[in-house]
């Protein structure tokens, strides 16, 4: 199988949350891979995952804007819209 990242992302599983609008509140997900330009995230079946949001990583206090690149039944892959520094749990 052809391998298209241009960056390492490595397995986690990490609790997450998504913004989809300010009207909604944050919607629980799982962190699923992670790189320093994107993340592969599961959804509740029935989540209507919008192309773009804020995505909060773990207990991080901030959130970071991201672009759905693909989607998968209830999983997306997505990319940062802003540079970020890798994660810890891929900065080794």
């Amino acid at each position: 199988m052809l391998e298209r990242r241009a960056k390492y992302r490595a397995k986690t599983a990490l609790p997450g949350s998504a913004a989809f609008t300010r009207a909604t509140g944050e919607t629980p997900c799982v962190v699923l891979n992670l790189s320093s330009r994107g993340a592969c995230v599961a959804f509740a079946p029935d989540a209507d995952v919008p192309r773009v949001f804020e995505l909060r990583i773990g207990p991080a206090p901030e959130m970071q804007t991201v672009r759905v690149i693909w989607r998968r039944t209830n999983t997306v892959g997505v990319a940062f819209l802003a540079p970020r520094a890798a994660p810890d749990v891929i900065a080794g």
